[in-house]
Parts: structure tokens; C-alpha cells; sequence
């Protein structure tokens, strides 16, 4: 009998109540996966993420880590350096233990790489 109390209790605490997302992570993870491999065009991708963005704000949820980093990389390659240097600073407000690195992609924005030897 107190093996059906305790499953009634159980079955009450788990009636739906699920905990929301903490980020919206949406086409995220998969869009990096393919710009790293190579197999997407940045501006398409851009695009595909700036709907992220807006879902997301839609939903009222935040962005993972690394989200407005990749954005800005991929404004970045595409030469929009004013709209880079808005999602490092994005970037490092959010999660301020990316300042060092952004802070290094934000000294560096608009240079051209040099060829190693």
C-alpha cells in the first residue's frame, strides 16, 4: 500500500512541469559543425543564425555561449567589421568569461592574417 502512496506522489510531482531551456540553442550547433567543416557559405549561414536570433527573442530565451562569438567571426569574414565587433561585445557582456579572447578577436578585427613560415 505505501509502494502505491509513494507512486501517486511521484506521478503528482511529475505532472508536466518541465524546466524551460536555459538557452536557444535552435540551428546553433549545427551551423558550426558545418562552417568548421567547410560545407556552408558564411553569409548563408548569417543569415540562418539572425533567425535564430529572433526566434529566440520571440521566446524570450537567451542565446547559448559562443553564439554571438560565431556571428561576429562570420560578419568578420564577410567584411561587416562595425557588425562583428557588436556581437564580441555582446559576446563578453553575456559571458564575461570570454573577455580574453574577445578582447583579442575585437585588437585584431579588420586585420588581415599574416602567412605563417
Amino acid at each position: 500500500m505505501a509502494g502505491l502512496g509513494l507512486l501517486g506522489c511521484l506521478a503528482a510531482c511529475s505532472n508536466g512541469s518541465k524546466t524551460p531551456p536555459l538557452y536557444s540553442w535552435q540551428d546553433f550547433p549545427p551551423q558550426q559543425y558545418l562552417y568548421l567543416k567547410g560545407q556552408t557559405d558564411p553569409q548563408a549561414q548569417i543569415i540562418v543564425l539572425e533567425k535564430d536570433v529572433q526566434k529566440a527573442q520571440a521566446k524570450g530565451l537567451a542565446l547559448p555561449p559562443g553564439f554571438h562569438a560565431h556571428l561576429g567571426m562570420l560578419y568578420a569574414t564577410t567584411g561587416r567589421t562595425d557588425l562583428a565587433q557588436q556581437e564580441f561585445s555582446q559576446e563578453k557582456t553575456l559571458f564575461p568569461e570570454s573577455a580574453t579572447y574577445m578582447d583579442f578577436l575585437l585588437n585584431n578585427l579588420g586585420q588581415k592574417a599574416q602567412p605563417s613560415s
